[in-house]
């Protein structure tokens, strides 16, 4: 008779904000990459991934974190780069030391009870998926109220403001009221690319910080907004692109933004 491996107890750990994933071990060794190489072309070499999947997580990081944690960076000796803000650096050190602590823990419950016969799975996802590409984190600063409709604005930092849309309903079943935090979900196709502000849509003002075309050509460009969020908005058209570094606006209709709120 085959003896049967010992069962040995093993979880993950991550921290979310807002039912969203914001730091996973994944994520860190990306950071700490980004961090010894400065480029985050070599960060995604060395870890096996491709370009996009590493923007796409600093960009998820970013949106969700209080401050951003990675910039890039012109000129100097090196000729500028990527590098980690002291934010992104203390990031790290507090999830390094989370997960030291963590692993105690797991060991001790392994010690605890060595008979267990049907190891539950310890770690659930429990975080919110999402087919929208923006996720930014923000604060409910007014609601005004318009007959059924309610038009909520929402501080992203840095003086950025977004407004969204909601029922009456929605308002009340959310609990929403100035102060509370939210996370602000839009989809990167709804979202319009304009040269100058527009005096009768809302507009958010930025700077092209990456573009991705591909071979229909349709293009992806991400805004880097003053509050350290970034915005992807997908065109059409990669024609329609404007240069990297050049500033931007991104017209938002205040019925396409999803409000989410942690409980």
């Amino acid at each position: 008779m085959i003896k049967s491996p010992k069962l040995e107890v093993h979880g993950r750990f991550w921290v979310e904000r807002g039912h969203h994933a914001f730091i996973g071990r994944g994520r860190i060794d990306l950071l700490e990459k980004i961090n010894a190489s400065h480029s985050i072309a070599e960060a995604a070499r060395q870890l096996g991934m491709s370009y996009k999947t590493a923007w796409d997580m600093i960009s998820a990081m970013n949106n969700l974190a209080d401050h951003p944690l990675v910039v890039r960076v012109k000129g100097g000796r090196q000729g500028g780069g990527t590098v980690l803000t002291e934010y992104g650096q203390q990031v790290i050190v507090n999830y390094r030391a989370m997960e030291q602590e963590y692993g105690a823990m797991l060991t001790a419950l392994e010690r605890r009870y060595p008979h267990f016969g049907q190891l539950q799975a310890l770690d659930r996802r429990l975080q919110l998926r999402t087919s929208a590409r923006n996720q930014l984190a923000a604060t409910v600063r007014e609601l005004h109220t318009h007959g059924r409709r309610v038009i909520i604005e929402l501080d992203l930092g840095g003086e950025t403001f977004l407004q969204a849309q909601l029922t009456r309903a929605s308002v009340d079943a959310l609990e929403l009221r100035p102060g509370r935090p939210v996370v602000a979900l839009i989809k990167a196709p709804v979202i319009a690319l304009s040269a100058g502000p527009d005096t009768e849509m809302q507009t958010l003002r930025g700077t092209v910080s990456h573009i991705e075309t591909d071979d229909g050509g349709h293009a992806e460009i991400t805004l880097a907004l003053p509050s350290g969020h970034h915005l992807v908005i997908a065109l059409d058209h990669a024609a329609e692109c404007p240069p990297l570094e050049a500033e931007a606006f991104a017209v938002i209709d205040p019925r396409q933004v999803i409000v989410a709120v942690t409980d």
